[in-house]
């Protein structure tokens, strides 16, 4: 496990505190917020070989600890690449874990989690470790969890016609979701070596369902800096770009924002 960079800690009192976690196959992070005034107390990024590991869980936990006798609940984002889809209408459960079983090479350590995205008329499913599961599970007594799609979701300007792309960019792997119209059209993960690979599965998808690189709003979140080589590229040839709002007061000249969607932007911080 590989720190990439911290938030730094603030002094700051709160009567109670939220502990945001996120986890994906090769990064996991973690932020304090407090709920009442919506400001992050502290918070980091590492970076993983494996999200599969019992040891790296013990340290990524005592990483995280907080130094405070202070009541807090806690969130995890998975942002989980092995996800299938199923209508609300036709959802059974036991059909969509066949489904996720024969759509990916089946392991007897992940654990299949389904959750229901109401406003699209969908279910998911999607592929956690179960040793990591389990271990969050037994760890905290007040634990919500959900899928990183939803994060991207929740401030989803669905009803554009001309379209919207969020991309979420991790290590290795960026997460697409596209809406027009209030229409789900495409969620999935890519893998990518190089910033044109992103490029080119953008430009694929905009051209698959018709859109047009001259209207489509596309949203940045994740570890991108409007400074970086694959901001620039994105640029060259989509419009309209920008990164995403986050619904926290961070202190700017620390880290962006934007870093942080998955940890912040989803329905348990907003409640």
């Amino acid at each position: 496990m590989k720190l990439l960079f911290s938030y730094p800690p603030t002094s700051h009192s709160a009567d109670k505190l939220l502990l945001s976690l996120l986890f994906g196959q090769h990064m996991a992070a973690y932020l304090w917020i407090d709920p009442l005034t919506q400001q992050p107390v502290k918070g980091a990024f590492f970076q993983l070989e494996n999200w599969d590991s019992e040891s790296f869980i013990d340290n990524f936990l005592t990483e995280c600890g907080h130094d405070s006798d202070t009541p807090f609940s806690v969130q995890v984002c998975f942002d989980a690449p092995q996800i299938t889809q199923m209508p609300v209408a036709q959802y059974e459960r036991s059909k969509l874990d066949l489904l996720q079983k024969v759509t990916y090479p089946h392991q007897n350590t992940l654990l299949f989690l389904h959750e229901s995205f109401a406003n699209w008329q969908f279910y998911l499913c999607y592929a956690v470790p179960t040793i990591l599961f389990r271990t969050l599970e037994s760890r905290f007594s007040d634990l919500t969890y959900y899928h990183a799609i939803k994060g991207l979701l929740k401030d989803s300007s669905a009803n554009q016609d001309a379209g919207v792309i969020h991309l979420h960019v991790g290590i290795d792997q960026v997460l697409i979701v596209l809406s027009r119209s209030s229409r789900l059209l495409f969620t999935g993960y890519f893998n990518y070596q190089h910033e044109m690979d992103i490029v080119y599965y953008l430009l694929r998808l905009t051209a698959a369902h018709g859109l047009s690189t001259d209207t489509v709003q596309l949203l940045l979140a994740g570890l991108v800096d409007p400074a970086s080589r694959l901001f620039e590229e994105i640029s060259n040839y989509f419009l309209h770009v920008q990164t995403t709002d986050n619904s926290l007061r961070f202190d700017t000249e620390a880290l962006p924002a934007h870093y942080f969607t998955l940890l912040t932007n989803n329905p348990v911080c907003a409640s």
